[in-house]
């Protein structure tokens, strides 16, 4: 009898760093053939975000999880990193 395969586990929370330097020259090709835009056109004010950050979290998590899969990333709650307001209670902030 074949033995089966374990479920992966992934986490359902994921931060995304949005640092463009974070990313590999592979994983922005990989997010502009996802999205089918150039990267530069998906932070135009009226761009639709979902699909810059379901690409950009399935470049990132295929650091950890090669085997992870667009549908598994639609899944995923994300806590954005790298944008917003610094915490004033933070010491550099």
């Amino acid at each position: 009898m074949p033995q089966r395969t374990p479920k992966r586990e992934i986490p359902t929370d994921f931060t995304l760093d949005l640092k463009l330097d974070s990313l590999t020259l592979d994983e922005i090709d990989a997010i502009e053939e996802i999205t089918g835009q150039p990267l530069d056109m998906l932070n135009k004010p009226g761009a639709r975000r979902a699909p810059m950050l379901k690409a950009m979290a399935y470049v990132t998590m295929k650091r950890k999880y090669p085997d992870i899969t667009l549908e598994d990333v639609g899944a995923l709650k994300i806590n954005l990193k790298g944008k917003g307001k610094p915490d004033p209670t933070e010491a550099n902030a």
